[in-house]
């Protein structure tokens, strides 16, 4: 897993979180949410902002079009 890129996805993914990583590897969202892991992260800000989490959700699985080119 690209951390980096989660990172930023993440705290794309959900606007009104400041969502960070610390010396230790442990991932936290605006210092009321953390886990020693993204999976346990992931899991307590579904649980703690269920509006957020099928706006990232919605986000993740919407299908796009594909755009036409002119001929």
């Amino acid at each position: 897993m690209n951390e980096p890129v989660t990172l930023l996805l993440l705290q794309h993914l959900f606007p009104k979180w400041t969502i960070t990583r610390d010396d230790h590897g442990h991932w936290t969202a605006t210092t009321r949410v953390s886990s020693p892991d993204i999976n346990g992260l992931l899991t307590r800000l579904r649980t703690a902002d269920p509006t957020a989490a099928a706006r990232a959700h919605h986000l993740l699985t919407e299908r796009r079009t594909p755009t036409s080119t002119p001929s």
